[in-house]
């Protein structure tokens, strides 16, 4: 089972260093979830690189599989020179998510071109996974809404698992974890 993560930037979550708290909270939110997917038999967990949620996820996945567990990295990458806007750090991050992956490569081999690239880069990751965890929720803005609305497009003629992870199912798990 290949399951693909994608969800909110940082900067969408109002998260703008790596060493803010909220950061941990939403690593251990997504290994738990990563580990249900594990236990249903996902083996495989796509990115595209985005900073936030993907690298945070990635961050996940290796340790997991430092942990010894039966899962693998793929990052698909939309085009050639696609984080070169990203920061210095986030660059950082993701070369080491890079390098640790089992697969990495580009869905263009060109530089980006024109904006219709990302629904054809939405269409070939939804067609080429088995399903699909977003963070977002309606109430709040992101870029990742053109994907979640692909997938949408994508289900009502084919077969696809998708799990929306809404601000009140993190704010649950923070709850249970830290209510004391």
């Amino acid at each position: 089972m290949r399951i693909l993560v994608s969800g909110y930037r940082p900067y969408e979550l109002g998260i703008f260093k790596s060493d803010q708290d909220e950061v941990k909270v939403l690593k251990a939110f997504i290994r738990s979830k990563l580990l249900e997917y594990i236990d249903e038999g996902a083996e495989w967990f796509i990115i595209q690189g985005n900073t936030g949620i993907e690298l945070y996820a990635a961050e996940e996945i290796i340790e997991l599989k430092k942990d010894n567990y039966d899962v693998k990295l793929g990052i698909l990458m939309p085009f050639y020179q696609y984080d070169e806007r990203f920061n210095e750090n986030d660059q950082l991050v993701l070369q080491s998510v890079l390098s640790n992956s089992d697969f990495k490569d580009y869905i263009y081999k060109k530089p980006y071109s024109n904006p219709g690239m990302f629904k054809h880069i939405n269409r070939f990751l939804i067609s080429n996974t088995d399903g699909a965890i977003i963070v977002y929720d309606e109430a709040a803005e992101s870029k990742v809404r053109f994907l979640y609305n692909q997938i949408l497009e994508f289900l009502e003629e084919n077969p696809y698992n998708i799990e929306r992870i809404q601000f009140d199912e993190i704010n649950s798990y923070i709850d249970s974890r830290f209510d004391n």
